[in-house]
């Protein structure tokens, strides 16, 4: 499931940072004018509209006057993070309401209006330095390993280019997948120093592997394909991951008692930390939502990915920590 993309990014240098920002602002103060942007200048104020359910619903919020003081304080490393927040937007209100309706609409004009406009914003860092990669040489020189071992591994190849959705007549995909990564585009990115972190890396790289297994059926070949990769990366990575946080001893693949043990835990958390631990999975690993239950959702611990489940572990570690002190103090 690859494909040429008909139009080529250029990555552009550090030098350039300035302009590739005034051309982002430019950009947003177009949208901030689009008379159907009204429903988007502000956060959506879910208190005064008595929208009970967003917070649970939407665990990211973003609206377009968010994205300009997040512009202007200069928090964006590059195009991309500032495309990625825009996007946020539309899929938020995707998430909220129903399709069919003005906001959902109205969303996705505005979701292709600003997808056009970006177009002739070249890829590239947002402010001077932020091409220079936050890893250390060592680690660096080891990704780029990784990524090069990726590139020439012939179950691989289909992940090489972004997915041409449009020539294959897959025309659910862009629905379906909100943010599409492929090697190519993680191995520009690398290269162009990009990325702030091993974390980062890893994180764009386990996205092309959770796209394909949210896409594609379970026992199809891009499927499978995608999968054995994971479990392949997620080897490679183990080590540098655990290095970058410190040098703490930490396991590179799921155990039958880790997951009893995480099991276990969430049983104590109140219906608040819980909804917590499905916004966390939804985030990471959607694919390891259990909904066919449609009176409650479930998070399946087989199903989810070594990096999921360590986040979800910590957050549950926290929340019992945090009632274990509440209750001392009563």
């Amino acid at each position: 499931m690859s494909g040429k993309n008909a139009k080529k990014q250029k990555l552009s240098s550090g030098g350039d940072a300035e302009r590739l920002t005034k051309q982002c602002a430019s950009v947003l103060k177009a949208m901030q004018k689009n008379p159907n942007a009204v429903d988007f200048l502000q956060p959506v104020d879910w208190k005064a509209l008595k929208l009970n359910l967003y917070p649970k619903m939407i665990k990211h919020p973003m609206d377009l006057g968010t994205v300009e003081q997040k512009l202007n304080a200069g928090r964006y490393a590059t195009t991309e993070d500032f495309a990625k927040d825009v996007d946020q937007i539309w899929e938020n209100a995707h998430i909220f309401n129903q399709e069919g309706s003005q906001i959902y609409d109205t969303a996705t004009l505005l979701r292709d209006i600003f997808r056009e406009k970006m177009k002739d914003v070249e890829s590239g860092p947002l402010h001077e330095g932020a091409s220079s990669s936050g890893m250390t040489a060592e680690e660096l020189v080891q990704c780029k390993a990784i990524v090069r071992d990726l590139r020439k591994n012939k179950d691989a190849q289909d992940f090489l280019e972004p997915v041409n959705w449009k020539s294959l007549g897959l025309m659910d995909y862009p629905n379906i997948i909100k943010r599409p990564m492929d090697i190519g585009t993680v191995s520009k990115r690398l290269d162009a120093g990009q990325y702030a972190s091993v974390h980062s890396l890893y994180a764009d790289i386990d996205l092309i592997w959770t796209n394909a297994m949210t896409y594609n059926k379970d026992e199809s070949t891009i499927y499978i394909l995608a999968h054995d990769l994971k479990q392949y990366t997620d080897k490679k990575f183990g080590p540098l991951l655990s290095a970058a946080r410190g040098g703490k001893d930490e396991p590179t693949e799921l155990t039958f008692e880790m997951k009893r043990q995480l099991n276990e835990n969430s049983i104590s958390l109140n219906s608040k930390d819980l909804y917590g631990m499905v916004g966390i999975v939804e985030e990471s690993c959607k694919r390891a939502i259990d909904q066919s239950n449609p009176s409650e959702v479930e998070i399946d611990i087989d199903s989810l990915d070594l990096q999921t489940f360590l986040k979800l572990n910590k957050y549950v570690e926290e929340c019992i920590k945090r009632q274990s002190k509440k209750g001392k103090q009563q």
